[in-house]
This record gives structure tokens, C-alpha cells and sequence, in this order.
């Protein structure tokens, strides 16, 4: 006989579930179009055109609707579609109902936010498929798209780069092209990881059956790249792997007399197709499946009541002591008010009459009311319990509290399971005091799971060693890309008063005060702020010790240029003196700039101590003399703006110009002076020789 197993996670997931009722709701409300099909399966597709639903390709085929009455409406399908599309759809008199997948809407959130902000992204899925198409279109169709390692070499031209996935991406594949990107070392890479989540466990599981089966069935539309990722998944681990879009195939399928034959089902996969394969099996070769085989375990419909077993009945009345039930025997059965509710209060009315309930067995017969005795509420938490493990068996990581410490491990409990954690997989290294972790919360995995006696066996350590090794390798490939004058982006963790600490890929740096403004600051905060990300420039690595400098101002524009573009040569601008020496002083004339009056500028006439005229804190008016480009150095004068601001007097011109007039060269504070003196000197030196 053939044992029929169909994959838990089989059909519609949220987002295409969501689409489809959204679609036959609107579809009874008027007029209705489809941009594009809602999802890749033919006979959804065909069911909502039977309603009424009309589909068009472009929004170029929508008549114009601006003069309606009521206005129609066109329904954005599960894929979603680019910003400007929507401004199209509503310019030509549509309502809209979007039913994009809320995974997609996030996409295009993150691509319209990074696109904004200046970075070039870059897709990774299928150019051709609608979710990517639509995706482009929130970054002005921008995008490179990308499926493999050989398209990676395109995008080393970008400073800037965000990397987002079509949510139905085969994920094994896109851990590995990650890995590529970050080992690239680009200069600055954001990767996130848009997966549906749906689809990794899809994915997952079918790997899962594909790998326990004889053989297995991948139901759904051909044209649908979640259930087209299936059968390639299952495919490379059973070569017994056939793609049914209808039942008609399966009659050219040569199945086993006996086995495991295996259903799965991609995102986009009906109900009523899943059922029709199940059914044509049951009906052609009599298989026992997994349903069955559950349904018989919980014994829903037997007349002997075993303590501990969960049943299935119908609701007989319900009042203020507790709910009587038909169970299917020659008792009835009772839920004691008490036994109801694990949490809130237990109201008769919540509980109508012929509503079905699962209970559990507690007592095989009260003789006092002639009632087999059931526990809803132990029910509840059975099934909650169920769900919780079932979620565990595949190596999820779950959270528990510790209830007490015993001889080797640390015990607590999963719903109506005990769980046992040896003193070996607590932590990485032996851990002598057990009693400081009870009340602790510990994140585990399960090592084994015996569900007869109801116990597990878990590990903190192969998670906390997992945790390890990709720190790790996450510090290799930082070390590996990190260099001096390489530009990083980093998170602000926290602030000091010598510099921030700047998170890079998990690895703290810092950044010094000195290098976050080229202007006094005393606090860093006055240039970064905690919880945001920036750009730095990596200034200096030293591995051995696990240190890196980086700087902030090294990539901003540097005030000495700006500087000279607001305030060119020849320009008067009131400046603060900061420090007064005995050559001149420096004055600041824009944040981060100073310029050196001389002390030949200092004033009108001779200056002896520049002391006397100019001290630190003083504003004066200057004048922009010269800029020096090459080492950043700006030439101020004082005495400029005096000269500028006396009356022009005219004078008769003597024919006798005295030596005093020219320069002085008794001046110690005229340079020009000194130079003609020394010039005129060796002059007469030569005429005596």
C-alpha cells in the first residue's frame, strides 16, 4: 500500500491567501480589472475571470474612467507593481485595492528609502518576473538585476550599494551569493535578506520529504517560480520528482506498489489541486495518508476513553457548571467550568449548541453524573504544545526557562514537555555552579525529541558555537576588506568624550574626536548621533590588537575650500582673533579657518607689540590678501581695511621723494623694507671692492 505524505506547508501562503480574498471580494462590488494575473496558477486565474474579473497587461488598456459614476477599480496584484503605476491607475479614474504580498510592500519600501538616500540597488531574482519588474519601478526602474556570481562584477563601479531579493529566491542560493558580496569589498554594501520567510520553510520542507520519499509530486502552475524552485529543490535530492499541473498527468506516472509518495505544493498552489491529487491517489491505489493516519491517532470518533486521550465532540449545552458533550459512545461527556478556559474567564455563550470542541480524556466515567470527564483546557495546551514542538523538530531554536538545576543539567519544560539540558551543552565552557541559571532563560536546540515520554533533550551550546563561528567569520572577512583609505559604514553605539564607538559589521572602532569636525567641538555628539549610520573613512588597522581608527571629516568638504569660494581675494570679512604670537596673529574667519595677520598688518603705523593692539577674543575687520591652496594657509590684513576705509585727499606731487616714503628702513616690522636694505647694502659692498 502507498503511504501518502503532503507537505504541512503545502498551498497558499499569507500573501497569495490575502490577494485571492481581497480579488473575490472585489470582484462582487462593480466593475473590476486585474493588472496582470494575481498570481501564477491558471485556475485561479480562470475562476475570478468567471466572476467578472476582467485582466489587462498594461494600464495602457484600461478605458478612460474619469467621466464615470462610479468609478471602477483595479486591483493591484500580489506582486505589486511600481510607484508610478499607481499614479497612472488613479489619473485615468480608478480606484485602487492593493494586494500586494506585505513582504513585497516592504521591498519597495526599503528600495524607495536607499534609493533616496543616494544608493544604487540592485535586485536579486529573475529580470523577467513581475515582483522584480514591479520593485525596479520604486527606484525610477534604476536597478541592476542580478541571478548569479557572474553579474557581480558589473556593479564594482558603485560607491553605494543595497542589495534586496525576489521573496521567492531560492535561499540557498542567495546565503551564497552574500557571501561573494561581502568578501568583494565593495565600499559601502547593505544586504538584506527579503526572503519570504514562507518560502525558506516551503523549501525547506520539501528538501525534507524529497529526501524521505520514493517519489514526489510538486503540485502547481508551471508558470510559477515559487513551485518551479520546488521541484528544482527536490529534484536534486530524488530523481523521482514529477511537476503535476493537472490530475491527467498523474495517469502517466508509472507509482510504486508500495512506498512513501510525497506532495508538495508551491505559494500559489490552490487547495482544491492539492485535493484533487489526493483524492485520484486514494482512489486509484487506496494509500493510507498522513491525514488518516493523524486523525486516527486522536481517536476522534472511538467509544473507548483512555485517560490522557484527546476526543472530538459535538457541544449538547452549555451552562453556568460547564459544557456537556456527545462524544460518540453510550456516554456523554462534561467539561467542568474550571477545565475550559486556560486564560480569561468562562462565558456559557461563547460555547453554542452543535459547535464541535477537542477535549482531553481526565476520567474515564463519573459515576456521580454518569459523564465521561474532559479537560478543554488541557486540550488548549496540548495542541499548543504540539504546534511548539513541531516547530523545534527541524532545529529551530526555541526559549525556555529554567526550573531547576539537578545532577548534570538544568531541567524546564515546552508545554507538557520536559525538557533536559545537560551541563555539556550549556555553554561553551564548563560551568561548575548550575543553581545561578535557574529562573534563567536559555535559548536551545532540540538533540532529540521522545515523544512517548514526552521529553526533550536540548543544547544552548551548539547555538552559542554557531553564533561563534560566523562571528568569526564575519571578523575574517572585515579584516580581510577593512584597510586604510577604504570609506565603511558604521552604526554609532555609543559616545565619549575622546570619540564615538563606530560598529562596522558587528567589529567596535573608533572614531577620535579629532577627526569628526575640522572646527573645535566638545563633544562628539554635536556631530554624530547614537542609533544613526554613517560613512567613515578607515584611517589606521591594527589586527593584532583589534583596533581601528576611523575618521568622519576626512569625507566631509573641507571648510579651507569653502572658504575661499564664499570670501575670494580681496574680500573684508570680521573675523575672532583666537591666539596672539610674537610674529602676528591668527584670526578665524569661517568655523575650522584661520589666517595669519602679520604683524607688519596688524595696524596703521608701527606696531612694536602686537600685544597692544590685538588680543585673543578680539573681532576685527580683514582683509583677504592671498589664499595658499597647497598647504591650506590664508594671508589677512588689518591695515588693509584701514587703508580702505581713509578719505582719498589729493596732494601736490613733490619732485623730491624721500627714502622714508618708499619704505623704512628703520621699520623692524616691514619685510619689504628689510629686503630692499639688505639688496641696497651689498649694493654699495660692491662699489667699495
Amino acid at each position: 500500500m502507498l503511504n501518502v505524505l503532503i507537505a504541512k506547508n503545502a498551498g497558499f501562503c499569507f500573501g497569495v491567501k490575502k490577494a485571492v480574498d481581497i480579488a473575490l471580494s472585489a470582484v462582487e462590488g462593480g466593475e473590476c480589472y486585474m493588472l496582470g494575473n494575481i498570481i501564477h496558477n491558471a485556475t485561479v486565474v480562470n475562476e475570478l475571470k468567471r466572476r467578472g474579473l476582467k485582466t489587462v497587461t498594461a494600464i495602457s488598456e484600461l478605458p478612460d474612467a474619469t467621466a464615470k459614476e462610479q468609478r471602477p477599480k483595479v486591483i493591484i496584484r500580489s506582486h505589486g507593481a511600481a510607484k508610478s503605476e499607481y499614479d497612472e491607475i488613479a489619473k485615468k479614474g480608478y480606484d485602487i485595492i492593493d494586494a500586494t504580498c506585505p513582504f513585497v510592500s516592504k521591498i519597495h519600501d526599503i528600495v524607495k528609502t536607499h534609493y533616496e538616500a543616494g544608493e544604487h540597488i540592485v535586485i536579486i531574482g529573475a529580470k523577467d518576473h513581475p515582483e522584480v519588474q514591479a520593485t525596479a519601478g520604486w527606484c525610477d526602474n534604476t536597478a541592476s538585476v542580478i541571478c548569479g556570481e557572474d553579474d557581480l562584477d558589473s556593479l564594482c563601479k558603485f560607491e553605494r550599494l543595497c542589495f534586496v531579493c525576489q521573496t521567492t529566491f531560492d535561499g540557498k542560493k542567495f546565503n551564497e551569493l552574500s557571501e561573494k558580496i561581502r568578501k568583494m569589498g565593495l565600499k559601502t554594501v547593505e544586504i538584506f535578506d527579503t526572503i519570504c520567510y514562507t518560502t525558506y520553510e516551503h523549501q525547506k520542507e520539501a528538501a525534507l520529504l524529497a529526501a524521505k520519499c520514493d517519489l514526489i509530486l510538486v503540485v502547481g502552475d508551471k508558470k510559477s517560480s515559487n513551485t518551479n524552485k520546488l521541484f528544482d529543490i527536490c529534484r536534486t535530492v530524488n530523481n523521482n520528482t514529477y511537476f503535476v499541473e493537472s490530475v491527467d498527468e498523474l495517469k502517466k506516472i508509472k507509482f510504486p506498489l508500495s512506498g512513501d509518495i510525497g506532495i508538495v505544493a508551491g505559494a500559489s498552489t490552490p487547495t482544491e489541486s492539492i485535493m484533487e491529487v489526493k483524492t485520484y491517489m486514494g482512489q486509484e491505489f487506496g494509500e493510507a495518508s498522513n491525514e488518516e493516519f493523524i486523525n486516527a491517532i486522536n481517536n476522534e470518533t472511538v467509544a473507548g476513553y483512555r485517560e490522557g486521550k484527546a476526543v472530538k465532540g459535538t457541544i449538547l449545552s452549555a451552562d453556568a457548571d460547564g459544557i456537556r458533550v456527545n462524544i460518540g459512545g453510550k456516554n456523554d461527556g462534561f467539561i467542568d467550568k474550571d477545565e475550559v478556559c486556560e486564560d480569561g474567564e468562562y462565558k456559557p455563550e461563547d460555547y453554542p449548541v452543535g459547535s464541535e470542541i477537542l477535549a482531553i480524556v481526565i476520567k474515564k466515567r463519573d459515576d456521580a453524573i454518569g459523564c465521561v470527564l474532559l479537560s478543554k483546557r488541557r486540550a488548549d495546551l496540548m495542541r499548543k504544545t504540539d504546534e511548539a514542538v513541531d516547530q523545534i523538530r527541524n532545529g529551530e531554536t526555541f526559549e525556555m526557562t529554567v526550573k531547576k538545576d539537578i545532577k548534570g543539567g538544568l531541567t524546564g519544560s515546552l508545554g507538557t514537555y520536559r525538557v533536559f539540558v545537560p551541563a555539556s551543552q550549556i555553554r561553551l565552557k564548563f560551568v561548575p555552579d548550575l543553581k545561578k541559571f535557574v529562573g534563567k532563560t536559555l535559548r536551545l536546540r532540540a538533540l532529540d525529541i521522545d515523544d512517548i515520554g514526552h521529553k526533550i533533550v536540548a543544547s544552548q551550546r551548539v547555538i552559542l558555537q554557531e553564533e561563534k563561528d560566523e562571528k568569526d567569520k564575519r571578523a575574517e572577512i572585515f579584516w580581510e576588506n577593512v584597510k586604510p583609505n577604504v570609506v565603511v559604514s558604521g552604526e554609532v553605539k555609543r559616545i565619549s568624550p575622546y570619540g564615538a564607538f563606530v560598529s562596522v559589521d558587528g567589529i567596535d572602532c573608533l572614531a577620535h574626536v579629532d577627526h569628526l569636525s575640522y572646527s573645535h567641538i566638545e563633544s562628539p555628539d554635536e556631530v554624530l548621533e547614537i542609533g544613526k549610520t554613517y560613512d567613515f573613512l578607515v584611517l589606521k588597522t591594527d589586527r593584532e590588537k583589534q583596533r581601528v581608527s576611523l575618521g568622519y571629516r576626512e569625507l566631509q568638504p573641507h571648510p579651507f575650500d569653502k572658504c575661499m569660494e564664499k570670501h575670494p581675494v580681496g574680500s573684508v570679512i570680521t573675523g575672532k582673533v583666537i591666539s596672539v604670537l610674537p610674529y602676528g596673529a591668527f584670526v578665524e574667519i569661517e568655523p575650522g579657518v584661520e589666517g595669519l595677520v602679520h604683524v607688519s598688518e596688524a595696524a596703521a603705523s608701527y606696531v612694536k607689540d602686537i600685544n597692544e593692539v590685538l588680543h585673543p577674543g578680539d573681532e576685527v575687520k580683514v582683509k583677504v590678501l592671498a589664499y595658499d591652496e597647497a598647504h591650506r594657509k590664508t594671508t589677512l590684513s588689518i591695515k588693509a581695511c584701514l587703508e580702505d576705509a581713509k578719505p582719498t585727499v589729493s596732494k601736490p606731487v613733490s619732485k623730491k621723494v624721500e627714502e622714508s616714503d618708499v619704505y623704512s628702513e628703520k621699520s623692524d616690522n616691514n619685510v619689504l623694507a628689510s629686503l630692499l636694505k639688505n639688496v641696497n647694502e651689498s649694493a654699495d659692498d660692491e662699489k667699495k671692492d
